[in-house]
């Protein structure tokens, strides 16, 4: 009966960490390459960043973007409920910003050819 109150205890921690001012990691996903299919740098040696390059973390309302891939990026933050554009700014590495509004928000960085999405709540 332990073992089960300490592990609902642990997972009602990790589901509630944002409320407890804890840095959450969104999860991003390549939306689309931008580069075309018959491209000769499509390939081994191309000059797609690599995904792995991008992170984005929430912390309550201030959110922070990297994407370290040597050239200037630029992140979009777009409220789900209303499709308003809440945030457009270029960067370089990395940049951080709060958003002012609770709700349910799609964060997209754009960098080289690549673009990667993520979704996140500001509660």
């Amino acid at each position: 009966m332990k073992k089960v109150l300490v592990i609902a205890l642990f997972l009602l921690g990790i589901c509630n960490a944002n409320a407890f001012g804890m840095v959450q990691e969104i999860i991003l996903t390549e939306l689309y390459p931008i580069m075309p299919l018959d491209d000769p740098e499509d390939g081994a040696g191309g000059t797609r960043p690599d995904p792995t390059q991008f992170r984005a973390f929430i912390n309550g309302n201030s959110l922070s973007v990297g994407a370290y891939t040597e050239v200037p990026a630029y992140v979009e933050v777009i409220d789900q409920e209303t499709g308003e554009v809440v945030v457009e700014e270029e960067f370089l590495d990395e940049t951080e910003t709060t958003i002012n509004q609770t709700g349910s928000y799609v964060v997209q960085i754009y960098s080289g050819n690549t673009v990667m999405t993520g979704e996140f709540e500001v509660e």
